[in-house]
């Protein structure tokens, strides 16, 4: 591509513009005169520089107030609106159409055309960085607290160096390289913008590891542990998804869908694998530590009802031990007794 002659804004009859792959602006060229060619001849008005475009690719011309994009003579042809168009065709284009020629994109933009609205700017700098400090702190205020809790008394402070160091040099280096992904992809290192995002997704699956245990424990609800493997799930995805978002902030609605997609066949493969591992949808519950009984909100169970619903399980326990823990050989007699 070469620059091009400046042409007064009033003398501009619209603009093509050349776009990197992050989505962003590479080079505009003023459209000032009525028809233009695209290719890499040297007398092309927008002359290119890709190997898979054609001397004279296509043409782009106004006919009676509407845009027409024509192919030339080429063997690649052109992709407009995800339609392949061959040697010879001519289609309408709208101002931002976007077409690609090789490995080529370009936008038409139009006098009047609707722009969108003005985007407001982020936070200032030193705001963000008191959150992601409070962020931080809290972090690992978190860590140590539920290391202290699991360590047994006289426990040497040694023990608490894996979490001061391990966890913020593991979280700054999975931040670093997404950061290096966007430096290639968008030009842009935003380290912070990658640690603001697994730091909150850190802490929100730290919050829901610390009450949704409690909660189930205190309103006798065992579907919010059952819960919490889907929610964790989604946050993993959550956490793929924005960081990915902001390598290719162009593709951000493809990226939602392809999560959506891999979150739904995810659940259902772990929920097919309990089942055919275990005859039961979802993991065996089981909680390591019982909360305060001052949190105990449900009323207690009777011990009638606990020595019947006991029973019940005795039926099915013997089955299932029949069908797959016993010898074939071991009467039905010896296993009852």
């Amino acid at each position: 591509m070469t620059p091009e002659p400046r042409v007064a804004p009033e003398a501009r009859l619209a603009l093509v513009e050349l776009l990197d792959r992050d989505g962003g602006v590479a080079h505009r060229i003023a459209v000032a005169r009525w028809p233009i060619t695209i290719g890499r001849a040297l007398d092309c008005d927008v002359l290119l520089d890709d190997p898979h475009a054609a001397a004279h690719h296509a043409s782009l011309d106004m006919r009676d107030g509407q845009a027409t994009l024509t192919v030339g003579d080429t063997i690649n042809g052109l992709r407009l609106a995800g339609c392949l168009l061959s040697a010879g065709l001519s289609l309408p284009v709208a101002s931002g159409s976007e077409w690609q020629i090789g490995r080529t994109r370009l936008r038409l933009r139009l006098p009047g055309e609707a722009l969108a609205r003005e985007q407001a700017l982020a936070p200032p700098v030193p705001l963000r960085g008191r959150w992601l400090a409070a962020g931080l702190l809290l972090m690992l205020a978190w860590l140590l607290g539920n290391h202290w809790l699991e360590s047994d008394p006289g426990n040497p402070l040694s023990g608490y160096l894996p979490v001061l160091v391990a966890v913020p040099i593991g979280l700054g280096v999975w931040c670093f390289l997404w950061a290096l992904g966007a430096k290639l992809f968008t030009r842009h290192f935003d380290f912070l913008a990658h640690l603001r995002l697994a730091l909150s997704v850190l802490l929100a699956s730290l919050l829901l590891g610390a009450v949704l245990p409690l909660a189930a424990f205190a309103l006798s609800w065992p579907w919010l542990l059952r819960a919490g493997e889907v929610l964790m799930l989604a946050l993993g995805c959550v956490l793929l998804y924005g960081h990915l978002s902001l390598i290719l902030p162009t593709r951000r609605q493809a990226l939602a869908v392809g999560f959506a997609t891999m979150f739904v066949v995810g659940i259902s493969l772990k929920l097919l694998l309990n089942h055919q591992q275990r005859d039961r949808w979802f993991s065996p519950l089981y909680l390591s530590t019982l909360g305060p009984p001052a949190l105990r909100l449900a009323p207690a169970v009777t011990a009638e009802r606990f020595l019947d619903e006991a029973r019940r399980l005795q039926a099915p326990l013997e089955r299932q031990a029949r069908d797959k823990d016993s010898p074939a050989w071991l009467p039905e007699d010896d296993l009852e007794e």
